[in-house]
């Protein structure tokens, strides 16, 4: 759906547009036409000082879409549909972009790429308007987090899956592609012993 590119005039009608987001049914469609409409316009935050939000989508960022499937499959405890709401510029951040992107529950998390976490930032659009972003987080997640609270359960479903089943294929593959590589270093190892 393109979408033709409207100016914001300020930082207040920003934070106007921002507090429609928490009226809207269909949220990550409405984050979506939003970042298509607005996008690369940058804006200070409230806070921190210095802080400007460049409003933009995954392709105005370093990452790809597999980074995006990482974010949303890999770090919060449930998986999750993610739209990437911009960039975070103006700051001392350890990391080259602070991008910040958006999922269902309407919060606002940020990726520092220098420390691999996902930061909850603002607990929505609205209040990342009136507030700024608030990093690091109290609350963050690493990746592989998700994986932390599985249950066996979970973890047979997984396994039994057509990407669990990818998965152990591939691994048997490699350990038979590598099998006498191994073995060679092991009898190496065993001699120098």
């Amino acid at each position: 759906m393109a979408t033709d590119q409207v100016a914001i005039r300020s930082a207040d009608e920003l934070y106007e547009l921002l507090k429609e987001s928490s009226k809207v049914k269909d949220y990550l469609k409405w984050v979506s036409v939003f970042v298509s409409k607005y996008g690369t316009q940058t804006f200070t935050l409230r806070s921190p000082a210095g802080a400007r939000l460049k409003i933009g989508g995954l392709k105005d960022t370093d990452y790809n879409d597999e980074k995006l499937i990482g974010w949303r499959n890999f770090y919060l405890p449930e998986i999750v549909k993610m739209e990437v709401v911009g960039l975070v510029e103006g700051t001392s951040y350890p990391c080259d972009q602070l991008v910040l992107m958006t999922c269902e529950d309407r919060k606002v998390y940020a990726f520092d790429g220098e420390e691999e976490e996902l930061h909850m930032v603002a607990k929505s659009l609205e209040k990342l308007g009136e507030k700024g972003l608030k990093y690091p987080s109290s609350e963050s997640y690493y990746k592989g987090e998700a994986f932390k609270y599985m249950t066996e359960e979970d973890w047979d479903e997984v396994k039994n899956s057509d990407v669990g089943q990818k998965l152990d294929e591939e691994h048997r593959k490699l350990v038979e592609e590598k099998k006498s590589e191994l073995l060679e270093n092991l009898k190496s190892a065993k001699a120098v012993a």
